[in-house]
């Protein structure tokens, strides 16, 4: 064996982890996925476990909502992960002691949990359940007076626990960093948080990767003072560097109970499509860079609005001018029953149609699913 290979496996041994390796190890990233098809199609899957994201755009475009429906479905993950373990465990006849002590801390710990950070104290209960948050299962904290400084430190100590796979700050914007807090009025301040958040995010960064956990830091937008009308997040650049995905969000067209596009002046629009943009990506292709999910404000994300959308894009619905069949997929035919195929005219009378047909619309979901995993 080499000096090398000699170091290697010295450096491995005294850090306790597989820091130096010959080659490079294939990483595959683990996602939180969306609930609509659409946004995991543009995301490859979802959002990416271990790292840090960033959710910016303008004021209203859907930034809390998407984080809101992304801590739902961490939230039944984490509880599926927790069950599969247990059992997997429980199932081994001789353990070993390693076995018995990681059996013991999960019975200890339970599933992973979800922190939400409210900056703004403006969290609403009611549409975070209509999402499918369980909001009796995750720590919720509402700074009152406390600096940027004291509620990024106290992030870290609870990421450190290695119990928390998902953190949310809402949102990095409304933050006051400790120089500024100690300021009166007439004095002015430069930086912002950049400071901090930049501290932060390089410490952060260390602690998800170690404990497999996700940090979500939803940011606004500024005006870029420099005189040429841009927008720009605050924050400073190194908290950009540090985040491996960075999603910009946007209102997009208000949409009717029937999926039809009406106007920004409607009095009572039913929903509206949420458009996403890829600013960065470190952690999927970057051939995906813009997308869009619908929402609905009576059930939350119309899955089946945006499923319909993705199946005519494989396929599996065939839309041909305003009509879409349904496709079997194994014979190429339109489905239907033995006195009427398939066939709807306009998306409406599809969507309807799903709706009341769940067994016609899972068996869709599924080839989508299974079209996105390829």
């Amino acid at each position: 064996m080499s000096k090398l290979d000699v170091l290697v496996k010295q450096i491995n041994r005294e850090y306790k982890e597989d820091i130096a390796s010959r080659g490079i190890p294939t990483r595959y990233f683990e996602k939180i996925p969306f609930s609509s098809p659409l946004a995991n199609y543009m995301t490859y899957g979802g959002i990416p476990r271990g790292r840090i994201i960033e959710f910016a755009g303008e004021e209203n475009g859907g930034k809390t909502t998407t984080a809101l429906d992304i801590v739902a479905n961490a939230q039944r993950l984490f509880i599926k992960e927790y069950e599969d373990e247990i059992v997997e465990l429980t199932d081994i006849e001789k353990r070993n002691k390693e076995q018995e002590a990681r059996l013991k801390y999960l019975e200890e710990r339970g599933e992973q949990k979800v922190v939400y950070c409210d900056c703004e104290n403006t969290l609403d209960e009611d549409w975070a359940k209509k999402l499918g948050v369980d909001t009796n299962n995750m720590i919720l904290l509402k700074p009152m007076s406390q600096t940027a400084e004291q509620i990024f430190e106290m992030l870290l100590q609870m990421i450190d626990t290695d119990e928390v796979g998902l953190v949310v700050i809402d949102s990095l914007g409304v933050m006051i960093s400790q120089q500024a807090y100690d300021k009166d009025m007439t004095e002015k301040t430069m930086g912002g948080i950049a400071a901090p958040l930049t501290l932060f995010s390089k410490k952060a960064e260390l602690l998800c990767t170690k404990y497999n956990c996700t940090l979500i830091g939803i940011n606004q937008l500024r005006d870029d003072m420099s005189g040429f009308g841009q927008m720009i997040t605050p924050g400073g650049r190194g908290w950009k560097h540090n985040c491996s995905l960075r999603l910009a969000f946007k209102k997009g067209d208000y949409l009717d109970e029937n999926g039809n596009t009406v106007k920004r002046s409607s009095s009572s629009p039913a929903g509206n499509e949420v458009n996403i943009a890829i600013m960065k990506t470190k952690v999927c292709k970057p051939d995906r860079r813009n997308g869009y999910y619908t929402l609905n404000y009576a059930n939350g994300v119309d899955i089946i609005s945006d499923t319909i959308d993705l199946a005519c894009f494989y396929d599996i619905i065939q839309k041909g001018g305003s009509w879409f069949s349904i496709i079997d997929m194994e014979t190429g035919e339109i489905m239907g029953t033995e006195t009427e195929e398939y066939k709807f005219q306009g998306k409406p009378a599809l969507l309807e149609f799903l709706r009341n047909t769940p067994d016609i619309f899972t068996l869709i979901y599924k080839q989508v699913m299974k079209r996105l995993e390829e």
